[in-house]
């Protein structure tokens, strides 16, 4: 379905969203796994629209709290996308067509999600104040110049560089600002031990009672958290880069935004 016609990065969110969906032992590619998708892949679109109004991972939460979690599935497995995804991919077709471009991109992907008002993506959006009409007026004008949002951003309120990509300088400041006040420690990042709940497959990080009933503990069964500045992944599998950071003993920032952001106010002795 019009996929020939996906740029690079739409179509990696595509892929992220099947990812997602196999995360969560989905039958099918929802709506709100395309969103994760792409939060995911591109943050110049999360930061010129989304930014400000929620955190990645707040987002993340709530699908999770929405979502009954099954067995992963094989990310070999090709899965199907359910009646509302084509929907929005075909709304995402039909933004392309109206704005005039050849090609169909996350830009497109984020309206036709918007378009389908009664999915749970949609829903989620518009309870954090991110609406159809007003997403299509942000998106426009960079849209018809053929110029990036992230392109555009720069002359209008400057960047800042982390892992390779661009972000909005003032949302990293915002970021930063609420974390100057804890101490962080260098640490290598290890999966923590969580609480399962039999019936839902809801998880607990309260390990107080871990005989509690209905609920089984895993052992190491969090296998990742997100830098609190600039959502980058830390896991145990993913290699020196992604595999330390440092933490509060709650929290955790990336080693790259701890040296650009935090280091320089840090007293000596967490250095």
């Amino acid at each position: 379905m019009f996929f020939h016609l996906y740029t690079e990065k739409a179509r990696r969110v595509i892929f992220f969203a099947r990812y997602e969906a196999s995360q969560f032992g989905s039958p099918y590619i929802e709506t709100e796994h395309i969103l994760l998708g792409l939060l995911r892949e591109d943050k110049a679109i999360t930061n010129r629209i989304l930014r400000a109004r929620f955190s990645v991972e707040s987002i993340r939460r709530q699908v999770e709290d929405r979502t009954l979690i099954r067995e992963k599935i094989s990310t070999s497995v090709d899965l199907p996308v359910s009646n509302e995804c084509k929907r929005v991919l075909g709304y995402a077709a039909e933004e392309a067509e109206r704005m005039r471009q050849q090609h169909i991109g996350t830009e497109h992907l984020l309206l036709g999600r918007l378009r389908e008002k009664d999915c749970f993506a949609a829903q989620l959006l518009n309870s954090k104040g991110v609406f159809l009409d007003a997403t299509r007026d942000q998106l426009a004008p960079q849209i018809d110049k053929g110029v990036k949002p992230a392109e555009a951003e720069v002359g209008e309120q400057g960047v800042v560089e982390i892992h390779g990509e661009m972000w909005d300088q003032d949302y990293i400041e915002t970021q930063v600002g609420a974390l100057g006040r804890f101490v962080w420690r260098r640490r290598d990042w290890e999966p923590d031990d969580i609480l399962v709940e039999e019936a839902t497959g809801r998880i607990s990080f309260d390990l107080a009672n871990p005989n509690e009933s209905g609920f089984r503990i895993v052992k190491g069964g969090w296998l990742r958290d997100l830098c609190q500045v600039c959502e980058w992944e830390l896991n145990a599998t993913g290699g020196l880069e992604h595999s330390i950071g440092y933490t509060n003993g709650r929290d955790w920032v990336c080693v790259e935004c701890y040296e650009k952001f935090l280091k320089k106010n840090a007293p000596r002795s967490e250095l």
